[in-house]
């Protein structure tokens, strides 16, 4: 391994979605960086066609390793963890990607550097997945790209793990916690995050890739979502500023007084309609009654006879 161009490990966890881990994988192949390797960790899922997948990562040398039954991503991303050699280490989920100067930026950046967690700008892409097999762009949803904040990570995860490139020494002490069944990712991120400032990199370099089809998109239940986010504040609250939460709360009075005042408008709006309907309703009252009179009858036979007259003169 040379000092200058360090080993990089790229950890790709994956289950039952050989389709789309291609892709994941042969993004990794085409990275512009040598040297990298691939540890593959098969989280119970589905066997995996080695030759064909050895052939996408061109020469890019992987370690594949099935576990025997589903442990979690937590597990298997420390499982991952423990079998990586390089001196730097990233991930990739198995449906997202890379693109081919991602490792090179990251590296170029981290490595002499202070630092010793860097991350790039991620694209939000919208997919459909076929029948066929196939899959199409339905159009870019948004950026994950700017600047640490601490504070910020606390509250909600903004960098997703695929673009962050970690010295493995840092990351071999940290570890996921794998009593998490969601936001490991997170929970390792704000532990690491509480000694050492993450170095961003003003690049988009990677494809969040979210899928339309349920049998392929990740969606946990509501509730699930709430009690892990949950676990989660409750595992960190000492780390949650005392300030952010009075903002959160001057935010949330100033939301309540601007609802306030709407609905009082709304309230006015809708006293000044009643009111116009009733005039309305008076008026066309006060039309029926005047249609219903011998006088109105009169002139309307009147208004017949001369156009009558009318058309018979023309």
């Amino acid at each position: 391994m040379d000092d200058k161009n360090p080993l990089v490990s790229i950890i790709v966890r994956t289950k039952d979605r050989p389709q789309l881990l291609k892709n994941a994988l042969r993004s990794i192949g085409n990275q512009g960086y040598r040297p990298v390797e691939v540890v593959l960790v098969n989280d119970g899922g589905c066997d995996l066609p080695a030759g064909e997948i050895k052939n996408m990562l061109a020469d890019v040398p992987l370690q594949y390793i099935p576990l025997e039954k589903n442990m979690g991503r937590a597990h298997a991303g420390n499982v991952g963890i423990e079998h990586a050699q390089g001196q730097y280490i990233g991930f990739l989920d198995d449906d997202d990607e890379f693109s081919p100067e991602h490792v090179e930026t990251l590296v170029t950046s981290l490595h002499g550097s202070e630092y010793s967690i860097a991350y790039t700008g991620v694209e939000f892409v919208e997919n459909s997945f076929h029948d066929d097999g196939s899959s199409s762009h339905r159009g870019k949803k948004a950026l994950f790209s700017r600047d640490f904040s601490y504070e910020d990570l606390v509250i909600h995860n903004y960098i997703p793990l695929m673009s962050l490139l970690f010295k493995a020494a840092l990351l071999k002490n940290l570890k996921f916690d794998e009593s998490f069944d969601l936001y490991e990712d997170w929970d390792m991120l704000i532990r690491a995050g509480e000694k050492n400032k993450f170095h961003f990199i003003d690049k988009i370099t990677a494809v969040y890739n979210q899928w339309s089809t349920s049998q392929i998109a990740f969606k946990s239940p509501q509730e699930t979502i709430r009690k892990e986010t949950l676990k989660l504040y409750r595992k960190h609250r000492e780390k949650i500023p005392l300030e952010l939460i009075f903002d959160l709360r001057e935010e949330n009075a100033g939301k309540d007084t601007l609802i306030a005042e709407k609905n009082e408008y709304i309230g006015n709006m809708e006293t000044r309609i009643h009111a116009l309907e009733k005039t309305l309703g008076e008026r066309e009252n006060h039309l029926r009654l005047i249609q219903s009179g011998r006088g109105w009858r009169l002139l309307s036979k009147y208004y017949k006879i001369r156009d009558r007259i009318l058309r018979l003169i023309r």
